[in-house]
């Protein structure tokens, strides 16, 4: 995690380990020049001194920190590179969202293994959270592991998938992401185009039985059956009740007027309604989300078990990115031919990485 005063701008990372000792009244200051010239750089580049100087001086802790509300409240942070869970939880939770502009997780550092699912989707969720609120974050880089603590392949259930997409179109309402990263992260059609909010059905509808030719009602109970069935497939349309619940439109309170069963009209209910984004009202899917980001540059899907069906669906999402210049689809399973049409898709100047990098299982 790097950090970095609002006068100076020095970035700050999470590798430096040496300390500095800030007891003495002098005091690093007490150095002659030449010393002080030669590893103020390095002390500079690490979190630890930091925090030790920030201890000792109020004004440097004082442009540190924000001591605003919410989001714009904690500690001023330009950059968080991490590879551990815990370590991207602690930072998310003590940082000033307004002043991220780079986040990278990389749990493929580690080889993989060293974490469980649950770990993972926990910190995916703090991460969706974290995200509608981070109006200067231009890159953002998610690299998953392979394999979790049971050497199990890590796949994100549907909560955690639906939290990630919640997180990117918040984050596609500043348009200020440039690039993209989302490695290890299985997207298949199904992911790819599920909806926010609704239940992907497993398997086709079960058969319907019927009753054995020695039943004396054979014949009698299909017709209600039928219809039961009928009306469970049938939409619905929505009571009074849930009437309220649907609110107003752009952020305007509603007025709904409701009528009693004789026919006279209620006095009219003035319901608030809260300012939300677009992405987090509507429902949408990981590509209706990928094509908000207008202002993208790179874009990295790799090892992300990427078929034919799903790469087939990326090209009307390209064709909205005018900025685009990197695309690396590196380690997925996606034919040439497919790799031709996402290709031509893309601006002309841009670059297309992994079209020679593909997997193919063969029976």
């Amino acid at each position: 995690m790097s950090a970095r005063p609002a006068a100076e701008g020095a970035g700050v990372s999470s590798r430096g380990c040496c300390s500095l000792g800030t007891t003495s009244r002098g005091g690093l200051l007490a150095c002659p020049p030449e010393i002080l010239w030669e590893i103020a750089p390095r002390l500079l580049d690490s979190a630890r001194p930091i925090g030790q100087l920030a201890c000792a001086s109020r004004g440097l802790a004082q442009s540190l920190c924000s001591t605003g509300r919410g989001s714009s409240r904690g500690l001023r942070v330009g950059s968080i590179s991490t590879c551990c869970l815990t370590a991207l939880v602690e930072g998310l939770t003590h940082v000033n969202r307004s002043d991220l502009e780079l986040l990278r997780l990389d749990l493929s550092a580690q080889g993989g293994g060293r974490c469980s699912r649950v770990e993972v989707e926990r910190a995916l969720w703090e991460l969706s959270r974290f995200l509608p609120g981070a109006a200067a974050l231009r890159k953002l880089s998610v690299r998953l592991a392979s394999f979790d603590v049971t050497m199990e392949r890590l796949r994100l259930g549907t909560e955690a998938w639906e939290a990630l997409i919640r997180g990117l179109g918040g984050l596609a309402h500043f348009r200020k992401l440039q690039s993209l990263e989302l490695s290890y992260v299985t997207m298949k059609a199904s992911q790819a185009t599920h909806i926010m909010g609704r239940t992907p059905q497993t398997g086709a509808p079960g058969r319907q039985l019927r009753r054995a030719a020695s039943s004396p009602t054979r014949g009698t109970g299909t017709h209600v059956a039928a219809a039961a069935a009928a009306a469970a497939m049938a939409p619905t349309a929505p009571t009074a009740r849930q009437g309220l619940l649907l609110g107003g439109f752009g952020g305007q309170p509603s007025t709904l007027s409701l009528r009693e069963p004789d026919g006279e009209s209620t006095a009219p209910l003035h319901l608030p309604v809260v300012a939300e984004t677009a992405a987090a009202t509507v429902p949408q899917s990981f590509l209706e989300v990928l094509q908000q980001l207008t202002r993208l540059e790179e874009l990295r899907l790799t090892h992300d078990e990427i078929f034919g069906s799903t790469a087939q669906l990326l090209p009307p999402v390209l064709k909205s990115m005018r900025k685009l210049q990197y695309v690396d689809l590196t380690r997925n399973h996606i034919p040439k031919q497919v790799m031709k049409e996402v290709r031509a898709a893309m601006p002309k100047d841009a670059r297309l990485v992994g079209d020679d990098q593909q997997t193919f299982f063969f029976y």
